[in-house]
């Protein structure tokens, strides 16, 4: 009786082991990164649709200028998640680079001359320390492109 007790504890332990669960949830993960993934491509094709069309109703340059970028963030979005999908890690030197791309669209966005003189410079000094960031992300990963 007591070996038929602990046969049924030992299936229902190698269910829930904890190895089983965390590898359960490595792919559920993977499964939500994909569709992030879908969810990038598509909103990247509504923001190509939404360029074409204003600029044959004569969309302002400067909007045009802040929807190139946005969609160069979206791509960056993109192959960070690929990246991750592909080995399971996420490289800094990626993500850098889109806070970067990031940055310097709010500063063509908003315009450097509107911009107070302090914010100038915590933005020059931020992007100093994204550049230093990512000279050492390059020289660890072995500066391997992605």
């Amino acid at each position: 009786m007591n070996n038929v007790v602990s046969g049924k504890f030992s299936r229902i332990d190698s269910k829930f082991s904890m190895p089983r669960m965390f590898r359960s949830l490595d792919q559920l993960q993977d499964i939500i990164v994909f569709f992030c993934g879908g969810l990038l491509v598509f909103q990247m094709m509504m923001i190509l649709v939404d360029m074409f069309l204003g600029l044959s109703t004569g969309m302002d340059i400067k909007e045009v200028t802040a929807q190139s970028l946005f969609l160069l963030i979206l791509v960056e979005l993109f192959r960070l998640v690929a990246v991750y999908l592909k080995t399971h890690r996420m490289y800094v030197s990626i993500a850098v680079e889109l806070v970067i791309v990031s940055v310097i669209r709010e500063i063509i966005v908003e315009g450097l001359i509107h911009m107070d003189a302090l914010l100038v410079f915590a933005t020059c000094a931020f992007l100093v320390c994204m550049g230093a960031l990512m000279l050492v992300s390059h020289k660890i990963d072995g500066h391997v492109d992605h």
